[in-house]
This record gives C-alpha cells, structure tokens and sequence, in this order.
C-alpha cells in the first residue's frame, strides 16, 4: 500500500500539465543579490581567518623571543 502512494506521486508529477509560475525581474535580483553577498561574505570570512592563522604561526616561529 506505501509503495503505491508513491507510485501516484511519482506519476502525479511526471504528467503535471503547466505550472503557471512566475518569477518576477524583482525575484530574480534578490536572488542574485543574495548569491553575490553569500560570496562576499565567504571572502571576507576567508581573509579574517587567513590573518589570524599567519599571525598565529608568525609568533610561534618568529626569530626574536
């Protein structure tokens, strides 16, 4: 009985007619926007580590004790 609920479902959307969806230009630019700023966070998040690593090991094998 499960597998032939799936099995409907399966069907139900293999054979969907149209979906009438609608992306509005508005849509498509947050999306964007948020594409861009998940980038620039990602850099942002990559340089701040990358400093304090470098200064980490900068100390730790550093000539002047």
């Amino acid at each position: 009985m499960k597998d032939l609920k799936y099995f409907a479902l399966l069907i139900f959307f293999l054979f969907a007619l149209d979906a009438n969806a609608y992306l509005d230009p508005g849509t498509g630019s947050i999306i964007i926007q948020a594409l861009i700023a998940g980038f620039v966070g990602a850099v942002f998040i990559i340089k701040i580590y990358y400093r304090k690593i470098k200064i980490f090991f900068a100390n730790i094998f550093s000539k002047n004790k």
